[in-house]
């Protein structure tokens, strides 16, 4: 028996998927995800065929997924063998003679063999001329000659193994063929980075390049990915960074955090300059109320006249003004010639609720808050001698204030007490620094930073004020009452009516999301309303519903824009070089199923971060709509995936049967048939239960987190 595992992600919207169906071209992607999943098993399967029959052994079956009950797609047979396409598409099988993954089967055909040994001596039986060799030294004499047992024992590890190393030879072909056509990879340059993360802390800002990361030269955001994944984060992860403004380089460590589930240092993707090819009418926020409108493909040149060249250059240019109307440079892809787009402020939508701020989680590296000497657990309470107020609106407040000194209002440990029995406040003196990058709350339970200090913290549910005549005003929130949920609702929507479909956003001491959900806000359609439940002082929780307004001096730096990433092509020079990527890229996967399954046992990475076949074919699916190098990709870890788990020493897999033969091998006889099935039972109880569990992860029935 061998299966299939991988690790994963979320499952589509069943509306989305359906409409998705109807286009020829998903089908064109079905088929390609189809032939490319099925190859996989096929080979594998082939691998342990071919050595079998150069053995002399006799193949029954060979089938591609699984003929429960004896439900197939299709089967037909030529020469000896079945071969056929079963009803469960979760991996395939070769059954070879006296040879059965169940042990309760295994047990009967060695029952069987020991009686026709103790009716039959050996003796008898050749004289009788039934078997067309001398006896060897096989403890089962009455096995079949074409029977699997009644090979050698280095045959039938030649059998067990060809599966896993063919499924490796078609990985190396299959990466060097996906680097033959060259395959697009995303840069490894920063576009964000998340708000406390590890990359935060280190300093790391938008425009930013990781150049290497520990002994990859040269890397591409896949490599940051897995390098993170599956990096000590004890240790840390060895990073050289470029800054993009005065290309000056830096040697880092980043500690990921685990806060999440999996290991992240918190960056996000690099975006280019130029708008989606795919680009839907509507943008969110003030460019969708550019003019003239914006058209899929545009690239932006220049903002005020001033050429920029990345994201970074982009964002700064946009910093200086957040206020002020700008006009873009843009030249259209249809065209191909330039054009002037005027793109309004927008202004940011506020509710008029104001949450309470934790006490300081993250100070960043080389920051005026650093300088200054604050730490974490400090927590701010005032700036000048007045409140924070709202925190999700400091850092915008104190930029105006960039390069001018500033008092900050500190409590440093809550227990102490000043002589009117308050805490006592203890006053810093500070330079808030200019800020032209993002540093924005757009994940869950992600802390708010104050980029202009250097700090972050998390900002909880619990309302400390509400502003008069704000939306929350009107709906009858009150101070010391706590949002327990949001959600987005959209012109049209009813709150009764998308309850179920979509829970929303929890929020609670153990998830403070509420920046995220004021975050997203800003990225939402026009009219979008607030959906909140709110539990008040007395324990009752009842909803209400608002419709955020535009503030009148805080206003969104990066006005709704969106952007494609920015990619490089990745393709060998020769068939040579193609060979060689594809060993190392065949080599590295292998590495990556070893070390992340290690780290699930170590419990360093969740096992919720598995997928299942499910999973599978919406990550092949994915890979094949990006086109067919990637797929080639994708199918090479697939590759890689399926040669480890399948010899993993658990019984019923490959590796399991490898480890029995190397006890018989070594102590020159198999080990008790009552051990062996005992064995395989244990070892079919926990894949199955691996199966309903990853079933559970890809059908949403588990949480992932």
């Amino acid at each position: 028996m061998d299966v299939l595992m991988l690790s994963n992600a979320a499952l589509p919207a069943v509306g989305m998927l359906g409409l998705w169906l109807f286009e020829l071209s998903s089908w064109l992607v079905i088929l390609q995800v189809a032939i490319g999943l099925g190859f996989v098993i096929f080979v594998h399967e082939l691998g342990h065929f071919l050595v079998a029959k150069a053995c002399g052994v006799k193949c029954e079956k060979f089938y591609i997924g699984f003929d429960i009950g004896g439900l197939k797609l299709v089967s037909f047979t030529w020469g000896e063998t079945e071969y056929g396409v079963g009803i469960l598409p979760l991996g395939g099988y070769v059954k070879m003679l006296g040879q059965d993954d169940n042990p309760a089967a295994a047990a009967r055909e060695a029952q069987r063999a020991r009686e026709a040994r103790d009716s039959h001596p050996v003796r008898d039986v050749l004289e009788a001329g039934d078997l067309p060799h001398e006896p060897t030294s096989d403890p089962h004499p009455a096995w079949d000659p074409r029977s699997y047992p009644a090979q050698s024992v280095p045959e039938r590890m030649a059998i067990i193994s060809a599966g896993v190393i063919m499924n490796v030879i078609f990985a190396v072909l299959l990466a060097a063929w996906a680097f033959g056509l060259g395959v697009e990879e995303l840069t490894c340059e920063v576009s964000s980075v998340r708000p406390g993360g590890a990359a935060w802390r280190a300093g790391l800002r938008t425009g930013d390049e990781i150049v290497a990361i520990g002994d990859k030269v040269d890397p591409v955001f896949t490599d940051l990915q897995k390098g993170v994944t599956l990096g000590d984060p004890a240790e840390g992860v060895r990073f050289t960074v470029v800054r993009s403004a005065d290309q000056s380089e830096r040697l880092l460590t980043l500690h990921p955090d685990t806060d999440l589930g999996i290991p992240t240092v918190g960056v996000t993707s690099p975006f280019s300059l130029t708008l989606p090819a795919d680009l839907e009418p509507g943008l969110p926020g003030a460019a969708g109320r550019a003019t003239p409108a914006f058209t899929p493909g545009d690239t932006i040149t220049a903002v005020a006249g001033e050429p920029v060249g990345n994201y970074a250059e982009l964002i700064a240019a946009l910093a200086e003004q957040p206020a002020k109307p700008v006009e873009l440079t843009v030249r259209q892809q249809a065209t191909d010639a330039p054009v002037t787009i005027q793109l309004p402020p927008q202004p940011r939508l506020e509710t008029g609720l104001v949450m309470a701020a934790g006490p300081i989680n993250s100070v960043q590296a080389d920051s005026p808050a650093a300088r200054a000497g604050i730490r974490p657990g400090d927590r701010l309470v005032s700036v000048d001698g007045e409140a924070i107020g709202n925190p999700l609106t400091l850092d915008s407040r104190l930029r105006a204030h960039a390069g001018e000194l500033v008092l900050l209002g500190l409590i440093r440990d809550p227990a102490a007490i000043d002589a009117a029995g308050e805490p006592q406040v203890e006053t810093i003196q500070l330079t808030p620094r200019e800020v032209t990058w993002i540093e924005e709350s757009r994940w869950p339970q992600s802390p708010v930073a104050v980029s202009s200090l250097g700090i972050s913290y998390a900002v909880g549910s619990r309302v400390v004020s509400v502003s008069p005549d704000s939306p929350a005003a009107a709906a009858g929130v009150k101070p010391d009452e706590v949002v327990t949920r949001a959600r987005f609702l959209q012109a049209g929507d009813q709150a009764t009516k998308t309850r179920e479909d979509d829970p929303g956003v929890e929020l609670s001491e153990e998830s403070p999301s509420w920046p995220f959900v004021m975050a997203m806000l800003q990225q939402s359609p026009a009219n979008t309303r607030l959906h909140l439940t709110v539990t008040a002082t007395d324990g009752l929780s009842r909803d209400v519903e608002l419709l955020p307004v535009a503030a009148a001096d805080e206003f969104v730096v990066d006005r709704g824009l969106v952007f494609q990433p920015v990619y490089r092509l990745v393709k060998a020079g020769s068939v040579g070089a193609a060979l060689g990527q594809g060993m190392a890229k065949t080599t590295e996967d292998l590495s990556v199923v070893y070390r992340f399954l290690q780290k699930i046992t170590s419990n360093q990475i969740s096992p919720r971060l598995l997928g299942g076949p499910i999973e599978i074919a919406k990550q092949a699916g994915k890979s094949a709509q990006e086109g067919l190098g990637r797929l080639l990709l994708f199918l090479t870890m697939l590759s890689a995936n399926l040669a480890v788990i399948n010899f993993l020493p658990i019984p019923v897999l490959d590796g399991g049967h490898m480890v029995f033969l190397l006890y018989e091998l070594i102590r020159g006889k198999p080990p008790s048939e009552h051990v062996v099935g005992i064995l395989s039972y244990l070892g079919l109880f926990l894949l199955l239960s691996l199966m309903l569990f990853v079933f559970g992860l890809d059908l949403g029935l588990i949480p992932r987190r």
